[in-house]
């Protein structure tokens, strides 16, 4: 037993050595986060917001285990499924993948809380707003509102529907892309590239950049800032929510019941340039295309689906997601710089494990 420990001890040592400047890097800004948030009286670190993003990738995990299992049922089917499964549950493998993930997952569950703290509290370290900033912006690139040069294809209520389907779907891609990078991405290179661009992406857009530019998109502008510009394209997502469910409506109204009373739990704040959707749905296409092609037309498919639904069910200007891309692209490109020095690091320090006598590769 002891020395089953020592062992478990010793691969997450290892995991952890390997992942550090990303680990170092997430835990910074959190720590950054955290005081800048206490700076304004905001405590970054309610227990019940860490809990739940705790039990959202548990119950992501746990999907992905089970799908994982019946995909290698379908393909050894053995006499005994589940004497198999033990067999797999109790690998070294298994073990080193499980082991692989968990500091990095221990830093996905910390980072959000204090981000969510963090974009509820925006208006606290910047008072001005540019939302009429960035709807000048759209009619000077498409010559009007953006939305509507979609509604004429986009606007029947079976259209919308789905669209906001897709667009609430986003959650849990997010969670399960994160989730499948720590524990089951074999690929070193990317999945550092992954973890660098993901965090670094949620500290430049959804912090540096959404403080800056403080903007509350077209589905709040009427009742936080009393601009009724938008209120022809919210009726008409409340008209086709009587046909059928447009859930992103939900998602506005618990926003925008947040923001009034100033909470700041997971999930919460009205930030809209830049989008976050589309960022982390352009990080998923960028890396999905170094997979494979299917994987490459899958990624882009949903980021012009979130692309386009991020103006349609307006929480979102399109000039929120060109800068999105924009900028999560650039911040891809740097990742990879930084991916590559620590893929050759790690295949060092694999070889040098190698080379001592008595030390097993992990």
């Amino acid at each position: 037993m002891g020395a089953a420990l020592s062992q478990v001890v010793r691969e997450l040592r290892q995991c952890a050595t390997e992942d550090w400047p990303i680990l170092v890097g997430a835990a910074a800004v959190w720590v950054a986060l955290v005081l800048a948030l206490a700076s304004k009286g905001i405590d970054g670190m309610l227990p019940q917001s860490y809990g739940s993003n705790l039990l959202l990738y548990l119950v992501t995990l746990s999907l992905l285990v089970a799908l994982a299992g019946t995909r290698m049922l379908d393909r050894a089917r053995p006499a005994s499924p589940i004497r198999f499964l033990i067999g797999v549950a109790t690998s070294a493998e298994f073990r080193r993948r499980l082991i692989r993930g968990i500091p990095m997952l221990a830093a996905l569950i910390v980072f959000m809380p204090a981000f969510s703290a963090m974009k509820s509290s925006i208006p606290l370290f910047n008072s001005h707003n540019w939302d009429a900033a960035f709807i000048a912006a759209d009619s000077a690139i498409h010559g009007r509102d953006a939305w509507r040069l979609l509604q004429p294809v986009l606007g029947y209520p079976i259209v919308t529907s789905a669209l906001s389907g897709v667009y609430l779907a986003w959650f849990f891609v997010v969670y399960a892309t994160s989730i499948y990078f720590c524990f089951m991405a074999k690929q070193h290179e990317l999945r550092a590239q992954f973890f660098i661009t993901y965090f670094a992406s949620w500290t430049v857009c959804g912090v540096i950049l959404a403080t800056a530019f403080q903007s509350v998109g077209p589905s709040f502008v009427g009742p936080l800032l009393g601009d009724h510009r938008f209120d022809e394209q919210m009726a008409y997502l409340r008209t086709s929510n009587e046909h059928f469910p447009v859930l992103i409506l939900r998602a506005q109204d618990f926003l925008l019941a947040a923001r009034l009373d100033s909470s700041n739990g997971l999930g919460a704040g009205i930030s809209a340039m830049p989008s976050m959707h589309v960022a982390m749905a352009t990080l998923m296409a960028l890396t999905a295309a170094r997979v494979s092609r299917a994987w490459a037309i899958a990624g882009y498919g949903f980021l012009a689906a979130i692309m386009i639904g991020s103006v349609h069910l307006a929480p979102h200007y399109a000039v929120d997601g060109y800068v999105s891309v924009a900028a999560t692209v650039v911040l891809w490109k740097l990742a990879g710089r930084l991916a590559r020095v620590m893929a050759r690091r790690h295949v060092d320090g694999e070889e040098q494990t190698e080379l001592q006598p008595g030390v097993a590769t992990a």
